[in-house]
Parts: C-alpha cells; sequence; structure tokens
C-alpha cells in the first residue's frame, strides 16, 4: 500500500482536510487533530530507528521503542518504504533510514550556517585549484559528507553526499579524532574496529597528534584507492570543530600538494572559521 494508501484507509470514514465538501467547525478541527497525531506517531518510528543505529531495527523493536502494536507500527512502516524514507534488508528483515530521509537530513544540515559559510570558501578555493573537494561535518554515524564540490577535477569515485567516512584513515576522520572530545568519537571508533577496520593504536596516536600540530591531515588512497586528500579544520565561536574542508587529488599527482597549496588550503579553512565567529 502506498503512502497516500495508507493516509486514505486510515481516514476512510472521513473526508480528509481538503475535501471539497463543507464541513462544520468542530469537524474540522477533529479531522485536524487526528492528522496531526498521526503526523506525530510516524515521527516516533523514525525515532525510534534513528535509535537503532546503523544496523537498523526489527518490527518488534520498532513497535517496542515507539509504544505501537506490530499491527501499527507496521503500516507506518510501510507508508515510510514506499516513500523511500525507510528501507527493508530483504534478507534479515530489519528496517532502516532509507534515501529519502538521508536527503532530509542533508538538506537541514546544509542550511546551518557555519555549513554555508565553509562551503562558500571550499567552493572558490576548488575553483581557484581546479580539483574536486567535499565538507563533512559530523553526524549520527561520524563523519558525513555534506558538499560534494566538483572544482574542474572530474573524478569518479562512490564517495557522495551522505556518505560516511571512516575515522582511522580519511583525513576528515583523523581531523575529529584530533579535534574533538572522546565521548564524541569513541563509539563510531569502537564500531569501526568492530568491523575488521583496526588501525594500531600507536600509529593512530601518531596520525593524531600530527593532525593537532600542523593543522590539516593527509591521506594517500586508504579510502579510495588513486585518491589523495588534504583536510583542514573548520571551527566555530566556540572553538568547536563543526566541518573540514577536504580537498582530493589523484595520487599520481604526487605535486599536487606543494607547501603552497597546503598553506592556501589552511588559510581558507581559517578564514571561514574566522567568518563564523572563530577568534583563534
Amino acid at each position: 500500500m502506498s503512502a497516500m494508501g495508507s493516509l486514505a484507509y486510515q481516514s476512510s470514514a472521513h473526508p480528509a482536510d481538503d475535501d471539497p465538501e463543507p464541513l462544520g467547525d468542530g469537524v474540522a478541527n477533529e479531522q485536524k487533530r487526528k492528522s496531526i497525531r498521526s503526523v506525530e506517531i510516524g515521527a516516533r518510528v523514525l525515532e525510534a530507528l534513528v535509535e537503532s543505529g546503523k544496523e537498523g531495527a526489527y518490527l518488534r523493536e520498532v513497535a517496542g521503542k515507539a509504544k505501537l502494536s506490530r499491527s501499527q507500527a507496521h503500516r507506518y512502516l510501510l507508508a515510510f518504504v514506499n516513500t523511500g524514507v525507510v528501507e527493508q534488508d530483504p534478507s534479515g528483515g530489519r528496517y532502516a533510514l532509507g534515501p529519502f530521509a538521508v536527503r532530509i537530513g542533508m538538506a537541514a544540515l546544509a542550511r546551518v550556517e557555519p555549513v554555508q559559510v565553509a562551503g562558500r570558501y571550499l567552493s572558490v578555493l576548488l575553483h581557484e585549484l581546479k580539483t574536486t573537494g567535499l565538507l563533512s561535518v559530523w553526524g549520527n554515524y561520524g563523519p558525513t559528507v555534506v558538499r560534494w564540490i566538483d572544482g574542474g577535477l572530474p573524478l569518479f569515485t562512490t564517495l557522495h553526499t551522505g556518505s560516511n567516512l571512516p575515522l582511522q584513515t580519511s583525513a576528515t576522520g583523523i581531523l575529529f579524532l584530533a579535534f574533538c572530545p572522546r565521548e564524541q568519537t569513541q563509539a563510531v571508533l569502537e564500531s569501526e574496529r568492530a568491523a575488521g577496520l583496526a588501525v594500531p593504536e600507536a600509529e593512530l596516536e601518531e596520525r593524531v597528534a600530527a593532525a593537532r600540530a600542523c593543522g590539516y591531515a593527509r591521506i594517500y588512497g586508504s579510502v579510495i584507492p588513486g585518491l589523495a586528500a588534504l583536510a583542514a579544520p573548520v571551527f566555530d565561536a566556540d572553538e568547536r570543530l563543526v566541518a573540514t574542508m577536504s580537498v582530493l587529488a589523484r595520487t599520481q599527482g604526487d605535486d599536487f600538494f606543494s607547501d603552497s597549496t597546503i598553506a592556501n588550503i589552511k588559510l581558507q579553512a581559517i578564514e571561514a572559521s574566522r567568518a563564523i565567529g572563530w577568534a583563534g
């Protein structure tokens, strides 16, 4: 059943709010209350999926967290699946947030002023360097790409807006480890290690210390083979890391990240930080 079909089914005994048939004020107000209530319940279902993390949740888990019967939860999940807000793993049966939910989240994040400001500085930088880059923020599952900007160098990669970057092996991830509280990053770090991605502790600490000392992080091919990345931090007025600006290049061009280019990338990140209110 489609989302529209589901809603029509639930309200078939009553005309919809926009039905052309005239309604008394009392009836119209009652229908409006029912409509809002339905949305509120749907939000509880989505919140249950957000709390379930990357692995998603089974129907019984969603119903329990949303305080619904299984049949009620299933109707809402079906409507969300039909609209792309939720997706279901065909093999395991778990439900998780779908592609449309990702688009909604990214659109909301992109409206945040620090992201807009940093994005403008990154666009100018990439146009000048004639290459591609990305802007990332911290999301529920770690570093998350919120802007992908093609500045002149076409790159074929699986990365895109909404992608999550690894903490231990991406330039962006190293910056979050270097400049964010450990309690913010620890759960994602442990999840990566449980999944088999484990950089030796001493080596990881060395990377993090180097990023703190020089104000940027650089990797060669550890996320996408053939691509190098250099990321610089963007801070807000409270000296919190709110975004990272990353510049990409092909690893064949080892001379791309020259001293002058690195200095320029760092300068643009500093200027973006100052535009947001950073006084460092």
